[in-house]
């Protein structure tokens, strides 16, 4: 019995062994504690019932009693971290809760004296950053970048003896970096970038760090001098753009430097002086910016010492006209800003050589010639406007725009064939180039006022002429006598293919379409859109092959499709002529299509009261019996004399008026097939009685 007892009690104890970790004032407790009370559940990586040592990124000490580093990096922890939890792992050395939803920290924290590396990264932490930093006397590393700190830099940051690596960029820190700084004589890497921080470096910064290999500033309104960094003979990247330092750049390049932006101050000075600046070695230079300083004098003529460079940017100087700069050496060059730094001359050729360039920027200079071919096949990014380039632009170049990320060649006085360009990539980045397209290819050159008013007046007076002869044609057989009704039936729909009006077309799709050889080179003129590269290949596939199924109607002036054309064309007004093309012995006009009818059929009212010739039925005309025509009008017999012109309306009997205005009416039926043939109308007019004459 005793025996079995002592055998039960070793197993309870082995079993619950584990549980033993999560017990109160340990480390597995005060650890589960922090992760369940930020929004983490246990799981197979974060079992709260195993060892807390075995937990992912949880190192623990030799002994397996103490955490002495937590890597929790993006595990979407959210909220305030409470008190009593990670604050009391009293042995932690490293702590990383970066990329996460944290928005403050607990109090207790800076009781960690032990910790060297403290990472809060890419969280929303807000408020100041308390003093109480200063008690991480053996701190190496801070990184609280990317979160939402106010208020000043503490002056305790002097406390941070051990201090190597302080990063603070992308906050709202503001004031002057505090002069306690000084004291962190053992950084190497120091990123204040993008924060509200003014006024002057503190006295001695250059030398105050002989270690410092990496300084960025960038994105602030700090002021100083070119000697502030005089001193820095480690230091191998220096970013301090977007400040208002002054001075000469010649002063802030060093021996060791690889990487150089000085982009938007106020420097100045000739820098062709620093290519004789014998302490400085070239070809470690890997990253060059200038832009947007106040230099003057002339280009680097020669950049072949520096044949590792892969970023050079020049623009927004003040330099004196020079010729292009000789970069053939830099092979490994991928971007390269010259624009607006007065270069005048020729493009090289020999910039082709340039195989890796990515970027190329020679905006807003005088350069001049004709654009050299720039096989390049990493090219993304080119800027060539406002020159003077002149000339085509090489068809190889032309090819591999699609595929760039951006292009310009605006206001130059280059000429191209704008058919492979939609009208707002044309006016966008070929703004001011001449359109050197023939006319037969392309339609751009009816933008012009003169030919596009010249063709809608053409147009306008062709229509005007045939409704003054159709007005004619009526009058001459206005008041004839009425003798007999039809004498002879309409020629019926199939066998009268070709439609009358200013356009001839055969409705019998199958029979023309086969003749158009090549869809694809017969072009479309579209007038708001001059520009869009539309072919007859593209009707026969809005339509379906001008098939019956998208047949609307069969209008005065021929059958009207419907269908989509690409390139989101609209018209501007209600006489919505968008566009025609000639496709073989077929001549076709294209509409926009309006669903609610145009603006004539809701203007004018049929003159018998009835909206349309659709609610005629073709049968009353086409019968032999003598009651024809007057079942043609019945519906609107009580308003036929509204429609005739006050004018002549006493000048002779009103009925023998309607009757001749209903044959007119006939004619106007929007389909064809429900028209008179002239047959039919010169019978119809001997029909009517002679008392006009009387």
């Amino acid at each position: 019995m005793g025996f079995g007892f002592f055998v039960s009690v070793l197993i309870l104890s082995l079993f619950f062994k584990p549980l033993a970790c999560q017990q109160p004032n340990t480390d597995g407790f005060f650890l589960s504690e922090f992760l369940k009370n930020m929004g983490l559940t246990s799981s197979p990586l974060y079992n709260f019932s195993a060892s807390v040592c075995s937990w992912q990124g949880v190192f623990c000490d030799a002994k397996k009693e103490h955490v002495v580093e937590f890597l929790a990096s993006g595990l979407g922890l959210s909220g305030s971290i409470p008190d009593t939890t990670i604050g009391k792992l009293s042995k932690l050395q490293a702590l990383d809760l970066s990329n996460n939803k944290i928005t403050s920290f607990p109090s207790d924290l800076w009781s960690l004296g032990l910790l060297n590396l403290l990472n809060l990264s890419s969280n929303k932490i807000s408020g100041p950053l308390p003093s109480n930093v200063g008690n991480f006397g053996v701190l190496q590393t801070i990184d609280l970048s990317s979160n939402n700190f106010s208020g000043e830099i503490p002056a305790a940051i002097s406390s941070l003896v051990s201090l190597r690596v302080l990063k603070l960029e992308r906050n709202g820190f503001e004031g002057s970096i505090p002069s306690g700084i000084l004291s962190c004589q053992s950084l190497y890497f120091i990123d204040l970038s993008m924060n509200k921080l003014d006024g002057s470096l503190p006295d001695g910064f250059g030398a105050a760090f002989p270690k410092l290999k990496t300084l960025n500033l960038a994105g602030n309104g700090i002021q100083g001098r070119d000697s502030d960094f005089s001193q820095m003979k480690s230091i191998t990247t220096l970013n301090i753009s977007g400040n208002s330092f002054q001075g000469s750049v010649m002063g802030v390049f060093q021996e060791l430097l690889e990487v150089m932006d000085l982009s938007k101050n106020q420097f100045e000075g000739h820098i062709s002086q620093v290519k004789f600046n014998s302490t400085y070695n070239w070809s470690r230079l890997v990253y060059l910016d200038l832009s947007d300083n106040q230099l003057s004098g002339g280009i680097f003529h020669d950049f072949s010492h520096a044949s590792n460079l892969k970023y050079l940017n020049l623009a927004f100087n003040r330099f004196t006209e020079a010729e292009f700069p000789r970069i053939d050496m830099l092979s490994e060059l991928e971007y390269l800003n010259l624009s607006k730094t007065s270069l005048i001359g020729h493009i090289p050729s020999e910039i082709t050589q340039l195989s890796n360039l990515h970027t190329l920027d020679l905006s807003q200079n005088h350069l001049s010639g004709r654009i050299p071919l720039l096989t390049i096949k990493n090219l993304q990014v080119l800027d060539m406007s406002q020159n003077n380039l002149s000339g085509e632009i090489p068809l190889s170049l032309l090819e591999n725009l699609p595929w760039m990320e951006s292009y310009n060649f605006s206001y130059n006085n280059l000429t191209l064939c704008a058919t492979e360009f939609s009208p707002e990539t044309f006016q966008s980045h070929f703004s001011g180039s001449l359109d050197s397209c023939p006319i037969a290819a392309n339609p751009g050159l009816f933008q012009r006022k003169v030919n596009h008013k010249g063709l809608k007046l053409s147009l306008g007076l062709a229509l005007s002429v045939v409704f003054m002869l159709a007005g004619l044609l009526f009058l001459a057989f206005g008041c004839r006598r009425k003798s007999k009704m039809w004498e002879a039936k309409q020629t019926s729909y199939k066998e009268e293919q070709n439609i009358s009006g200013p356009f001839s077309f055969q409705t019998d799709s199958t029979i023309w379409v086969a003749d158009v050889k090549q869809a694809n080179s017969v072009p479309v003129v579209i007038f708001e859109k001059p520009l869009s590269n539309i072919t007859f290949a593209d009707l026969l596939s809005a339509t379906s092959n001008f098939d019956r199924g998208t047949l609307l109607a069969e209008g005065k002036f021929g059958p009207v499709y419907r269908g989509f054309l690409p390139g989101g064309i609209q018209h501007p007004n209600l006489v919505p002529l968008t566009g025609y093309c000639l496709a073989g012995d077929q001549r076709i006009a294209i509409y926009d299509y309006m669903e609610n009818g145009n603006l004539q059929n809701l203007l004018h009212d049929l003159p018998l009261g009835i909206r349309t010739t659709e609610e005629w039925s073709t049968e009353t005309w086409e019968e032999d019996d003598n009651n024809g025509i007057q079942n043609l009008g019945a519906e609107g017999k009580s308003e036929g004399s509204r429609a005739i012109d006050p004018k002549i309306r006493n000048t002779g009997p009103e009925r023998e008026m309607e009757e001749a205005l209903k044959i007119g009416y006939l004619c106007t039926a929007d389909l064809n097939s429900k028209r008179p043939s002239m047959q039919q109308i010169v019978g119809l007019l001997k029909d009517i009685e002679p008392t006009c004459y009387q």
